[in-house]
């Protein structure tokens, strides 16, 4: 089919790309400058990490919400909204004087990334209505790699933290201008739902298939979580001499860079390949499940940096599959994309706060009884192997969507003369 050219859809996608980038970067980079938060707000490690994983506890609680009011008042008025408390917390932090105004600012800012990841996938869908839309997805899912691996380098190398604070809530002030500046109302309108709340949010709650991908998103990105909170120091601890912890950070930065270039290349060449998503989705998962359950057995040289190498290249292929579900579900209607965008990213956000800290580290530490050391990143990557198979059985949850938003758009206008006929 032929692609809708929209006038500013690719602006639009910069500009949303920017502002999640500027987001990620600013959740991220306490975790760079992990040493200095600790010792300037007198925390320990579960102190540190319940910072690190505060903002996503905040998409939990309002991506519902953001999704169901985007269908309702539509997508402009929500993202404002959303943006200026998200900003407004990132100043905040920048006058933290002790640790639990420093908890609460990080879980503010959490409300910008809750409504744009809540109501990504029905933008990009209004926007990219064709054979770009896998490629779009591509990059605004490359955001969330690209803000981490800035945030990584730039707050190991922080001299101060305020310092951080004020680069962080300058940069998102530059996304959240540059959205601004790029975002238009959609020439075709929203297809927003006229229905009262319960009465549609009673529709999305009783599809199964709804549920069934945000099972999907809670695993699938609750394990993208794993490479950035442990990669650097599992691999260090491979190496066996703490001296050699930039030369981990060179690798866990290489492995970042890699996963944004195939996140945006990958679905575009699936999307050619497969008429159906679930065996390319299945095979990414695979390999990803084989990558990491060997990576920690094998000694450290030319194959660790291997298969840190090909397993971004698989799991970046998921990340953008994941977020497209919402909008490939046959039974979902384009006036529901919002809401069920919101619960797919609530549970997207549950399983970034959950799974990395409170799942997978317990369970390396009862199968291993190491807390540190090679045995226990050993415990956490096959633990996050198991965790991929998981997430491969789940996609038969729900039935084998077509692989991009062209194809399922050519099916419903072929089907649709049969409709009328009828």
């Amino acid at each position: 089919m032929q692609e809708k050219l929209y006038p500013w859809r690719w602006a639009i996608l910069i500009g949303m790309t920017v502002l999640l980038v500027s987001l990620q970067f600013s959740f991220i980079v306490p975790g760079g400058a992990a040493i200095l938060v600790m010792q300037h707000y007198q925390c320990e490690p579960m102190m540190f990490s319940m910072i690190m994983s505060i903002p996503y506890f905040s998409g939990v609680l309002f991506c519902m919400a953001g999704g169901v009011l985007a269908d309702r008042m539509g997508l402009g008025k929500v993202f404002a909204a959303a943006f200026v408390v998200s900003l407004l917390g990132a100043l905040a932090r920048c006058f933290s004087a002790d640790y639990w105004t420093l908890f609460a600012s990080s879980f503010f800012m959490g409300m910008g990334v809750a409504a744009l990841n809540a109501n990504s996938a029905k933008l990009l869908r209004l926007w990219f209505p064709g054979t770009a839309n896998s490629f779009a997805m591509g990059v605004y899912t490359a955001g969330m790699s690209a803000g981490a691996a800035l945030a990584i380098w730039y707050g190991s190398r922080v001299a101060a933290i305020q310092d951080a604070w004020w680069f962080s809530f300058g940069l998102m002030a530059v996304g959240v201008v540059a959205w601004f500046a790029v975002y238009r109302k959609h020439p075709d309108g929203e297809h927003r739902s006229v229905e009262p709340v319960g009465t549609y949010l009673r529709v999305v709650a009783r599809n199964w298939h709804v549920w069934a991908v945000a099972i999907v998103a809670l695993l699938v990105f609750g394990m993208t979580n794993v490479n950035g909170s442990y990669m650097v120091a599992a691999v260090t601890a491979l190496m066996g001499d703490p001296s050699l912890t930039a030369v981990a950070g060179d690798l866990s930065t290489l492995n970042t860079v890699i996963a944004c270039v195939a996140s945006m290349a990958l679905p575009v060449v699936f999307a050619k390949l497969f008429k159906n998503m679930r065996a390319p989705f299945i095979a990414c998962l695979a390999g990803t499940a084989v990558c990491f359950a060997l990576v920690f057995f094998l000694p450290y040289g030319p194959t660790t940096w291997v298969l840190f190498c090909i397993q971004p290249v698989l799991m970046a292929s998921v990340m953008p599959f994941t977020k497209m579900l919402p909008t490939l579900l046959p039974s979902v209607r384009p006036e529901h994309y919002g809401v069920v965008g919101g619960i797919q990213a609530t549970f997207q956000n549950f399983g970034m706060f959950l799974i990395a800290s409170y799942v997978i580290s317990p369970l390396a530490i009862a199968a291993t009884g190491a807390v540190d050391g090679v045995p226990y990143y050993q415990g956490v990557y096959v633990a996050t192997a198991v965790l991929c198979l998981v997430a491969a059985a789940s996609l038969f949850l729900f039935p084998n969507v077509r692989s991009s938003v062209a194809r399922k758009i050519a099916d419903e206008q072929a089907a649709a003369p049969a409709e009328r006929a009828e």
